[in-house]
């Protein structure tokens, strides 16, 4: 057994460690282009190194590792964490929401409208349109009216906080996109949106099986025991009742 005045002892991290590590913190990577990437030294003393593609399709970096020892270091590793990541993203940003249709102006339901330039935002652009009958102009967003971001970006993000990523790993995920948003954006789409749907679930009378699932346990909430009893549909996983 240990002194309360032993010193403790940490394992080092090894090399795909510090490479994720190095993926997930702010402002380490540069990206140059699809080709040379900028990576600063974990040393602290402000050098920094450069990535670039191979013609074989490999990696080469400037520091010793990979100069001199031949092998895959922590910041080319780094770096194919964060391309593996942005087509991640680049995948559920394309396939989260289709492009809305519309049929008429959303003011005088006229069909003589035409596309008519695109609004740019730092989160994403924006479809704008034109009514030839009433002379105006209308963005279509359905339930996103008034926020900057894009639809695509938000049911990204809800999507990727569902599906157990933090609120700031979500925010690192959206920002290897170059959509800069902070972890209290996220959150905030998150809680409006669960609001919003909320209104709908409530109305909704589920169509569920014969077959239930039941399930009871103690947990310990702030050092108080509490019982927790749930009641789940076995063929639609509709969360039936709990207490």
């Amino acid at each position: 057994m240990k002194r309360k005045d032993e010193p403790v002892t940490q394992t080092p991290l090894n090399r795909t460690e510090k490479a994720y590590k190095i993926a997930f913190q702010k402002g380490a990577i540069s990206r140059i282009n699809e080709n040379t990437y900028n990576v600063k030294s974990q040393s602290g003393n402000g050098s920094s190194y450069v990535i670039i593609s191979t013609a074989r399709g490999g990696w080469k970096c400037t520091c010793p590792d990979s100069t001199y020892r031949h092998v895959d270091c922590k910041h080319i590793i780094a770096i194919q964490y964060s391309q593996e990541l942005r087509r991640e993203v680049e995948t559920s940003i394309k396939t989260t929401v289709s492009e809305v249709k519309i049929s008429g102006c959303k003011y005088c339901n006229s069909t003589d409208i035409k596309k008519d330039g695109i609004r740019h935002n730092k989160h994403g652009d924006i479809q704008i349109y034109n009514c030839k009958s009433c002379n105006r102009y209308f963005t279509i967003n359905i339930g996103f009216e008034g926020m900057r971001a894009t639809p695509q970006i938000i049911t990204t993000a809800m999507q990727l906080y569902f599906s157990g990523e933090s609120l700031r790993n979500v925010q690192k995920f959206i920002r290897l996109q170059g959509l800069n948003v902070s972890h209290v954006a996220v959150y905030k789409w998150i809680k409006k949106y669960v609001t919003l749907m909320q209104g709908y679930l409530d109305k909704i009378a589920p169509n569920v099986s014969d077959t239930w699932r039941t399930d009871e346990l103690y947990l310990k909430v702030k050092g108080n025991t509490k019982y927790l009893y749930a009641l789940m549909d076995d063929d639609t996983r509709f969360w039936i009742a709990h207490k």
